[in-house]
């Protein structure tokens, strides 16, 4: 992890200067929209060298959300990305209630790494309720 770069979770990410947000419809199809959003975010912010663990990870967390918001009235997912010019924060909001757990998976599973993925990639992650739902997060850094 950087020195430079302070570990806040995106709802304190409001005083990192760059920000974006996107909403999507919480189906398959959102996926590729959202990792192509946090492809040319980080490329615009001038952080290539994050891109492809962003968008990597911007994956992981928008396809959980949408395995949580399955069987609500109204499925969304929101994501949000912030930037201090260094490190990148990624929120992925769900209307779902319950929280992501890290899993032990067996080597041959063939599901259930996704947050050891973004355990190992990000310089730390974690979650907090919302009113309506949850986020999850993870910090990228260089």
């Amino acid at each position: 992890m950087a020195a430079a770069c302070l570990i806040r979770t995106p709802d304190s990410a409001p005083s990192w200067p760059l920000q974006s947000h996107l909403e999507l419809g919480a189906f398959p199809t959102a996926v590729p929209c959202a990792r192509l959003h946090a492809r040319l975010m980080t490329l615009e912010w001038g952080l290539p060298a994050l891109a492809e663990t962003t968008e990597l990870l911007v994956s992981e967390l928008a396809t959980n959300a949408i395995r949580a918001s399955h069987g609500l009235a109204s499925p969304v997912i929101w994501l949000s990305l912030a930037s201090d010019r260094t490190c990148i924060a990624i929120g992925v909001w769900d209307g779902g209630d319950r929280m992501p757990v890290r899993q032990d998976t067996d080597p041959d599973s063939e599901c259930g790494r996704g947050l050891l993925l973004v355990e190992s990639l990000s310089a730390g992650w974690g979650s907090y309720r919302k009113a309506d739902g949850k986020v999850v997060w993870a910090i990228i850094s260089p």
